[in-house]
């Protein structure tokens, strides 16, 4: 076999890098002298609080609205020409003050003619009757029955007179504010009747608003929990001051079959007027209360995915235990499992802690 010089050449230079890379890369790489040993993270200031026995409040809040504890439309019993009107809209009447005045004078003459036939029945009926006595062969029993009877119906028609003329005169039914005033001085005044009222305008609206109804629609799922007495706070984001409280006075004892919700009112004192009706607010319902709760603060409970978690200390180290939680009144929380009933809890707040984290604790604001 023929050999070639050239290819043992090349055989031989090729080992020789090989050989000297290997001898270059297997040596150890010099350590960084600049780089020293590695320092533990500085622990992370928390404050602890201890879970407490306590009572706790299961809130349900809802919309509402605020109404007039009373309201009425006034309207005109008899037909005619407005002739003085004393209020307008803002005005503060007590119960039977003087409104406004129709001028109907067909009423006064029918009650001036009324009048006049009541007394003529009466003059007949006492001769009749006078008669009667004197010589009852003459003067028949009917007669004198007659006689009352047209009595009676003279005085029916003079009362029916001086009714409607009353009706003339509109009064307050009771004390409050004039909300509407549609009419003016000289304009007609029709009759409202029973098939005529959904279309007359009122003469004028009253509302009594030194108390007004918190009007709330309560889901079926909580209807069962309503009751009389029940504790509420009140906030009308309008007005400034906090909520307020106050306890359902009155509520249905059906569901609306439409909305199935229960339809509850609580009552509020309004001195000053401040509450207007038709106000939006929002009604926080104590619906159900716990005694003797397992509570720890909100801030010191982790919500994650996986479930409800705390944070307590041992040996300076963070430990982290899973709960399980119950009623939450945005203060407090209670714990039903998984807590020991004199642990001490980390206030997380936005903190990101991990088990094991080294953490110091602290008196106040971390």
């Amino acid at each position: 076999m023929k050999t070639y010089p050239w290819r043992q050449q090349w055989h031989s230079l090729t080992a020789a890098v090989v050989l000297g890379a290997c001898a270059t890369g297997c040596e150890r790489a010099p350590s960084n002298p600049a780089a020293g040993p590695t320092v533990p993270a500085a622990p992370v200031a928390v404050r602890l609080a201890p879970a407490r026995r306590g009572d706790i409040t299961r809130n349900v809040s809802l919309p509402a609205t605020l109404a007039a504890n009373q309201q009425a439309a006034l309207y005109a019993k008899v037909g005619g020409y407005l002739k003085t009107i004393r209020v307008d809209k803002g005005d503060r009447v007590a119960a039977g003050d003087l409104l406004a005045e129709i001028e109907v004078p067909e009423l006064l003459a029918d009650a001036a003619r009324f009048q006049a036939e009541l007394d003529l029945a009466a003059l007949e009926y006492q001769r009749a009757q006078d008669g009667w006595k004197k010589a009852p062969d003459l003067v028949i029993a009917q007669t004198v029955d007659t006689a009352k009877a047209k009595l009676a119906v003279a005085r029916a028609n003079l009362d029916r007179a001086r009714t409607l003329l009353d009706f003339c005169r509109l009064t307050a039914p009771f004390a409050g504010t004039v909300t509407r005033r549609s009419v003016d001085p000289g304009a007609y005044i029709p009759a409202a009747t029973a098939g005529s009222a959904a279309t007359t305008p009122a003469l004028l609206s009253l509302a009594d608003f030194s108390v007004v109804r918190v009007q709330v629609a309560v889901p079926e799922s909580e209807a069962p929990f309503i009751r009389n007495g029940l504790g509420a706070k009140v906030v009308i984001e309008e007005l400034t001051g906090g909520a307020l409280s106050a306890t359902v006075t009155r509520f249905s004892p059906s569901l609306d079959e439409s909305t199935r919700t229960l339809a509850a009112e609580l009552d509020l004192p309004n001195p000053q007027g401040r509450l207007l009706p038709g106000m939006y607010a929002i009604v926080k319902l104590g619906v159900e209360t716990r005694t003797n709760a397992l509570l720890v603060p909100v801030e010191a409970l982790v919500v994650e995915k996986a479930g409800t978690s705390v944070f307590t200390v041992a040996g300076g180290k963070a430990v982290k235990q899973a709960v399980k939680t119950g009623f939450n009144d945005g203060m407090n929380a209670e714990v039903t499992d998984g807590l020991p009933a004199d642990a001490n809890v980390v206030l997380v707040g936005k903190l990101t802690l991990t088990a094991g984290q080294a953490l110091t604790v602290v008196e106040g604001k971390p």
